[in-house]
């Protein structure tokens, strides 16, 4: 099968602010074929919260769906974050049901978070809906997200026989997200921390967890059978501790010259 390298997101994204650098990345790869029609999704009886947007889209192979944030059928908000958590996880079901898919085809999931505190209840909420092989995720503290506290973000693949779970040799977490869940032709990655994966240490030195988050983004590519040759786009989320140009020194030495990803970079405080 000839493949080719088509653009499309991949992001690296901040977990806690203990870790200045996190990395989250997507690769496509696409086999020659013809892209289906787009079709917009929405829940039968239910009113979309934002005409200027569509909920979700059906593309074919995949389905992407908007930003969900805790919001009842009715437009009130449950009062306390792991009923809001719920209700976000819910709405993305929603969409995900009316495609004529499960929560299993979910194969990654992007949280907008206010409160980092909220990120292990954020974790017993995802467990529940996640029971078995969770999709890949990347969790970003923001100021402020439009409202409510949280926003969760959606990818899932029509064929369950295409989804499968990336984990590099040796990888041990309790966290409920998969490294990296591959399909017929996308590898997602989940956030990748600037922390030793052994210690949990988190070093001083930018360079240094520079390197353990590629590090750690690159134990999942191979873990695919990739290589990072085959990265299309990345979106670095840095805070002040991680300047821009230490940053740039070491992902330049990952990356040949001439074949180097799309990027798009944000800092954080």
């Amino acid at each position: 099968m000839n493949i080719r390298k088509i653009a499309i997101e991949e992001k690296w994204s901040i977990r806690k602010i203990s870790s200045a650098i996190n990395l989250f990345a997507v690769f496509l790869l696409l086999a020659t074929g013809i892209f289906a029609q787009q079709l917009q999704i929405e829940v039968p009886g239910r009113k979309p919260l934002n005409i200027v947007r569509s909920s979700a889209i059906d593309a074919g192979d995949y389905v992407y769906i908007s930003g969900q944030g805790p919001q009842r059928p009715d437009g009130t908000v449950p009062g306390d974050f792991e009923t809001q958590a719920a209700q976000a996880l819910e709405n993305i079901k929603a969409l995900v049901v009316a495609a004529g898919l499960s929560m299993e085809h979910v194969v990654y999931v992007q949280v907008y978070l206010e409160d980092l505190s909220n990120y292990e209840r954020l974790n017993k909420v995802f467990v529940k809906y996640f029971s078995r092989t969770p999709p890949a995720r990347a969790v970003l503290g923001v100021a402020r997200v439009p409202q409510s506290p949280l926003e969760i973000t959606a990818v899932a693949v029509r064929d369950l026989n295409d989804r499968k779970a990336v984990i590099p040799p040796n990888y041990k977490t309790a966290e409920p997200y998969t490294p990296g869940i591959l399909t017929h032709d996308r590898l997602f990655v989940s956030a990748m921390q600037g922390r030793d994966p052994r210690s949990g240490v988190v070093p001083d030195d930018p360079a240094a967890q520079t390197n353990l988050a590629l590090d750690g983004l690159k134990g999942v590519v191979e873990a695919a059978g990739l290589k990072l040759s085959h990265m299309v786009f990345v979106n670095p989320y840095l805070t002040q501790k991680i300047p821009m140009e230490r940053m740039n020194e070491q992902y330049a030495r990952r990356f040949e010259f001439g074949n180097t990803p799309a990027v798009n970079c944000s800092a954080h405080a």
